[in-house]
C-alpha cells in the first residue's frame, strides 16, 4: 500500500519535519492541530482554540480524502485543567454521534498553546 500525506489548503504548513495528514489505505493519522492561523500566529482563548484546531484538523483530514465522520479516535491536549468544559463545549460542536472516542490529557505545550488536537480516522472506501 502506498503512504500519502497532505496538508489543509487553508491551514498553517507543518511547524517541523512532520505531515499533518498521513493516509495508508483506509487508515489516517492526523498530527496534533492547534488554534494556528495559516501565518500561524495563535488565536486567543481555549473556545476559540479549540475551534481553529479542530478546523484545521477538518482541513487535514480533507487534504487525503476524509472527513469528521470518518473520525474513530481523538486525542486531546490541554495547559489547565480549568478550560476542560469550554474545550467540551467547543468539541461537541464538530462531532456527531456515536462520538469518536477521546482521550483528554492535561500537559505543558508550546507556549500560548492551550490546546492540541490529533486524530486517528478510517475511510469507508465504499
Amino acid at each position: 500500500m502506498s503512504r500519502r500525506s497532505g496538508t489543509p489548503v487553508e491551514g498553517p504548513a507543518p511547524g517541523g519535519p512532520y505531515s499533518h495528514a498521513v493516509r495508508i489505505g483506509s487508515t489516517v493519522a492526523i498530527a496534533g492541530q492547534c488554534g494556528y492561523l495559516p501565518d500561524r500566529s495563535l488565536v486567543e482563548g481555549v473556545t476559540a482554540q479549540t475551534r481553529l484546531a479542530l478546523d484545521n484538523l477538518r482541513g487535514a483530514l480533507e487534504s487525503v480524502g476524509s472527513g469528521l465522520g470518518d473520525v474513530i479516535a481523538v486525542n486531546a491536549y490541554l495547559t489547565e485543567l480549568d478550560h476542560f468544559g469550554e474545550f467540551n463545549a467547543a468539541y461537541a460542536e464538530y462531532f456527531d454521534e456515536p462520538f469518536p472516542a477521546r482521550t483528554t490529557i492535561y500537559c505543558g505545550l508550546r507556549p500560548g498553546v492551550l490546546v492540541e488536537v490529533s486524530a486517528t480516522a478510517v475511510v469507508d472506501d465504499d
